[in-house]
């Protein structure tokens, strides 16, 4: 599920009127997850590389497709707000295994990003919902 988060904070991360404002290049992203209804489970925070093109930058979908996306699929924007020209408030659908449902805030630069994803997944029988601390930060060329 944390990768499947990482990846909808991605593929914000492409949207046009963003990408003008980042630098193209290798992104490392990180992403802490905590669960408030089992606050001793507090996985390893989630880091992994992205290279950001002028391509993806154009096209939000091309990150999920590289990624592989497990456990959710065909994601939706509901609502995407800019505020000023470094800062977007978010609300997303995905279905597939975990049906999940976000909502977020990110403030960037050139070269950073950080925010937060609340999401709930549903799991089973169950709703689990998540607080995610998403930074990144470009750290060179592709």
């Amino acid at each position: 599920m944390l990768k499947t988060l990482i990846a909808a904070a991605l593929a914000l991360a492409a949207l046009p009127s963003f990408a003008q404002d980042v630098t193209p290049g290798l992104w490392e992203i990180s992403m802490e997850t905590r669960v408030p209804s089992d606050p001793g489970f507090q996985p390893t925070p989630y880091t992994m590389t992205q290279c950001f093109t002028a391509a993806d930058a154009k096209d939000p979908g091309a990150l999920f497709y590289k990624m592989g996306n497990p456990g959710a699929s065909n994601c939706r924007f509901q609502d995407r707000n800019y505020h000023g020209s470094d800062s977007f408030t978010f609300s997303m659908t995905c279905t597939g295994t975990y049906n999940l449902r976000s909502t977020g805030e990110v403030k960037f630069t050139k070269e950073t990003m950080d925010g937060t994803v609340n999401a709930t997944a549903s799991i089973g029988d169950r709703d689990v919902e998540t607080q995610n601390k998403l930074s990144a930060r470009r750290v060179g060329g592709c």
